[in-house]
């Protein structure tokens, strides 16, 4: 465990999911990836943030920056009606890194007394709801400082953190987000198998043809 961190004791039931959505899609230029549409016409973060809204997350803070009005036009007319819809924020200095956009959701996150935040990413549309389910009853069980899943000996996303990591979050700079801290973790760290959804993103042209060609309505 990183020194200097209070033993804060999580409430159970109060984690909120935290799309990090505001990158500028560079390795898909011209197109934004997260606009990017499946073989339904359903935008690509549409169909993560419905995912997560199936979830029992408390709350979902979807962090924007690049395009940030065109995002939020094309997501919103898809969001679950039976879900409260997502709470969406501007990360100022997005441009600065992934770090910022996360100090954004987490400093949100806080600012609502939250007992942890579920880190997704925006472009990885196949992680079920299940799975998000095992990791915050995993955290609601045992409270460790992290939940990670693994598959195939690597970790890959989302990533729950409880919140007595969130000042360590808060300090992250450049774009390398938190895996130096996840390093540290040691036994505060549990890890749950997964499926390989949780490596399948879709950042460069040749994913983003194969994601049009899929079916994701749920």
């Amino acid at each position: 465990m990183p020194p200097g961190i209070a033993d804060i004791a999580a409430i159970p039931g109060d984690i909120d999911a935290i799309v990090l959505a505001a990158g500028q899609s560079r390795r898909t230029f011209p197109q934004h990836k997260l606009l990017a549409r499946d073989a339904d016409g359903r935008p690509m973060l549409a169909t993560t943030i419905r995912r997560i809204q199936a979830s029992t997350a408390r709350r979902i803070i979807v962090v924007l920056g690049h395009r940030a009005h065109d995002i939020r036009d094309a997501i919103m007319p898809y969001m679950d009606p039976r879900h409260p819809p997502p709470h969406l924020i501007h990360a100022a200095g997005h441009a600065c890194g992934l770090s910022a956009s996360l100090r954004a959701g987490v400093a949100a996150a806080q600012a609502e007394g939250a007992g942890g935040a579920l880190i997704c990413l925006g472009d990885m549309p196949l992680v079920p709801t299940g799975l998000l389910d095992r990791m915050i009853q995993t955290h609601h069980d045992s409270h460790p400082a992290a939940v990670v899943v693994m598959q195939g000996g690597r970790r890959g996303h989302p990533v729950l953190w409880d919140r007595r990591m969130f000042p360590a979050l808060l300090r992250m700079q450049g774009d390398r987000g938190a895996r130096d801290l996840l390093r540290q973790m040691g036994d505060d760290l549990r890890r749950l198998p997964a499926g390989p959804e949780i490596h399948a993103d879709f950042d460069t042209p040749e994913r983003l043809a194969q994601f049009s060609m899929l079916s994701l309505v749920s």
